[in-house]
């Protein structure tokens, strides 16, 4: 069957993509590799051809750049994609000794109580409560178990047993279930939102003199900024400083396009001190000829289900465009199978890639024919056969 024409368009054949991971203790390498087999599942998805060469890393190692090419019977999109990563700000919360972390995070999470965030979280999306809660739970399980261990054997050698057995499932929890890094999480972002830490502003500003460099960029047709997770939240606080930096970039100057993925951008601008955070959305939510795309689940508890950011916290200017995605329909009965037995996973469909064809796939968001934000979704862009289903314009010599 022949998908009819949707209009014609100028096809994108090279993209600059700068991608900020989430909260994940993961090189810039092994994100590398991640993003190279999402690439290659969009290609073997579509019927496409593609390429992911090796990475590079800036002299210090805040960038890892490798190239990526897309290919199909009548087009071709080449993609520079720069990680932006910050990985080791991450290996250093998860250095504090697990005792630590969790005290730490549950100071984190009872201020939130206290000062009425997790009310304002409630109203903006309230399944992200159950996120909250998710550490807790863990943490209160292991130790009434061993509370109840030590009621039923009574004396000191129930004592003993009911503390060896709440401190086993506790290291348990940990490794299984990741609920040390679940409360690292808390802190990092309780740090974030009150400024407190000089090497968070300090790769914020890193961040933002690589969108700054990429709006110069005469190569490419677009400039595609990628945030998942908390990554969203930096690289947000980066496009805002980048834009009071240099408003209007030298023309001629690429598109440019911000994508929020599983965001928890609100995770943190709802918190009262977070003042400049909010500021950064309010600039953003000002600027002309910018395309904002923001893409949830329902099934992802880490993120704000369809809550446009700008609304929620009652600013000004245009907010995002919400796209919902439904996991089951972007992967095979086995991989959904896995998916939703696992709130991390749900939480990173967004970046290991499609079993099927959707209108969401991140290896053509960031190696695809289709301009983000302006340009049809693939799944009415690309035909049976992995050509366009529309005229393209011929580009200029």
């Amino acid at each position: 069957m022949t998908i009819p024409p949707v209009r014609t368009f100028l096809p994108v054949r090279r993209r600059l993509v700068l991608h900020v991971p989430g909260y994940e203790p993961l090189s810039a390498e092994t994100q590398r590799r991640r993003l190279a087999r999402t690439l290659h599942r969009t290609a073997a998805s579509w019927g496409l051809t593609a390429m992911a060469g090796t990475g590079e890393a800036s002299a210090d190692g805040v960038v890892l750049t490798f190239p990526t090419r897309l290919t199909g019977p009548d087009w071709a999109t080449e993609a520079e994609i720069r990680i932006l990563s910050w990985d080791d700000l991450i290996a250093r919360d998860l250095a504090v000794p697990l005792p630590a972390r969790i005290l730490r995070g549950g100071v984190a999470l009872m201020r939130l109580l206290v000062d009425g965030t997790l009310a304002r979280y409630r109203a903006a999306h309230w399944r992200y409560l159950l996120f909250v809660a998710l550490p807790v739970a863990m943490l209160a399980g292991a130790l009434f178990a061993g509370l109840a261990a030590a009621l039923l054997l009574g004396g000191w050698a129930g004592v003993g047993l009911g503390l060896a057995l709440g401190m086993a499932l506790v290291f348990a929890a940990d490794r299984r279930l990741h609920l040390g890094h679940l409360f690292a999480d808390w802190v990092f972002a309780r740090d974030l939102a009150r400024g407190t830490r000089p090497e968070h502003a300090a790769r914020v500003a890193r961040f933002a003199a690589e969108i700054v460099a990429a709006r110069r960029r005469p190569d490419v047709d677009e400039v595609v900024l990628i945030g998942h997770s908390l990554g969203m939240a930096l690289l947000t606080e980066a496009l805002a400083a980048a834009l009071a930096q240099e408003p209007e970039p030298p023309r001629p100057a690429p598109r440019l396009a911000l994508v929020g993925l599983g965001s928890s951008l609100l995770k943190i601008a709802l918190m009262p001190e977070a003042g400049r955070l909010r500021a950064a959305v309010a600039r953003i939510a000002a600027a002309p000829d910018l395309a904002w795309l923001e893409f949830t689940s329902r099934r992802d508890l880490v993120s704000f289900h369809r809550a446009d950011p700008v609304a929620v916290l009652g600013l000004s200017g245009r907010g995002p465009r919400l796209e919902r995605i439904h996991p089951r329909a972007m992967l095979g009965t086995a991989a959904w199978r896995r998916v939703r037995r696992s709130v991390l996973r749900a939480h990173r469909i967004y970046v290991t890639g499609n079993g099927r064809r959707y209108f969401y796939d991140w290896g053509l968001l960031a190696c695809g024919p289709g301009a983000a934000g302006h340009d049809p979704f693939p799944d009415r862009l690309i035909g049976p056969d992995g050509g366009l289903a529309t005229a393209p314009l011929e580009h200029a010599a």
